[in-house]
C-alpha cells in the first residue's frame, strides 16, 4: 500500500482499535476455540459464500477457490509463530504494520481497500446492484455462526449517521465504513460500530 521501497515500523496502536480487532478476532473464531484455522474457521465460510451463488453466474471465476486462497493468504500472513494457526494476541500484533503503511500513505491504501474490501463487497452482492441488502449482511454473519437478529438496527444506525436511508448499505458507504473501523479510532466514527450487530462478547 506504501509509496515507499521499505515497509514502515510497526506502529503502535490506538487503545480502541485493540478493541475492535479483538472483537473482530472473535468474530472471525467461527468454532469459538480461540484460534483461527483454515479448517475450522474459514473454509466452512468460504463454502457458504460460494453456495449462496448457486444459479447465478459468479462475479469471479473459481469463487470458492478465490475466497480460500484469500483466507489462506491472510491467515499466513497473520500467523506470527508459523505454527498453522492465529491467536488473538497473533490476530492484533498483525495489524501495526498495517495501521502504520495507512498513516505513511492513506490515498494509496483507499486504492487497496477499494479493491480488497471492495471485491469482497461484490462477493456478497448477489443482484450486483452495487447495494448490500439485509439479507446480503445477514447471510456474511450466519456463515460464521452468528445470529442476525441485531444486524438491522446496528447498520441503520450506521446509515443514519452517514446520512443515508435505512437498510440498504451502498458499496461506497461500505468503503467508508471499513475503513473507519479499521483506521479510525476516534469514538464517533460511525464505522466503529461495524460488527456491533451480532452480540460478540
Amino acid at each position: 500500500m506504501a509509496s515507499s521501497v521499505n515497509p514502515p515500523e510497526p506502529a503502535s496502536l490506538p487503545a480502541q482499535l485493540i478493541h475492535r480487532y479483538r472483537r473482530l478476532f472473535a468474530f472471525y473464531d467461527r468454532d469459538g476455540d480461540g484460534r483461527h484455522t483454515l479448517g475450522g474457521d474459514f473454509e466452512p465460510v468460504a463454502a457458504r459464500l460460494a453456495e449462496r451463488w448457486q444459479g447465478r453466474t459468479t462475479p469471479f471465476p473459481d469463487l470458492l477457490r478465490l475466497l480460500l486462497d484469500t483466507y489462506r493468504h491472510e491467515n499466513k500472513r497473520r500467523d506470527g509463530n508459523h505454527d498453522g494457526q492465529v491467536d488473538q494476541g497473533e490476530f492484533v500484533a498483525s495489524h501495526r504494520r498495517v495501521f502504520a503503511t495507512f498513516n505513511l500513505d492513506p490515498e494509496a491504501a483507499r486504492v487497496f481497500i477499494a479493491r480488497s474490501a471492495g471485491g469482497f463487497f461484490t462477493v456478497l452482492d448477489l443482484d450486483g446492484d452495487g447495494v448490500l441488502e439485509l439479507n446480503d449482511l445477514a447471510a456474511f454473519a450466519a456463515a460464521y455462526g452468528h445470529p442476525t437478529e441485531g444486524i438491522a438496527e446496528n447498520l441503520n444506525g450506521m446509515l443514519a449517521a452517514l446520512g443515508l436511508p435505512p437498510d440498504r448499505l451502498p458499496r461506497e458507504a461500505f468503503l467508508t465504513l471499513v475503513e473507519q473501523y479499521w483506521f479510525d479510532p476516534s469514538p464517533g466514527a460511525p464505522g466503529r460500530q461495524l460488527f456491533d450487530g451480532v452480540g460478540l462478547a
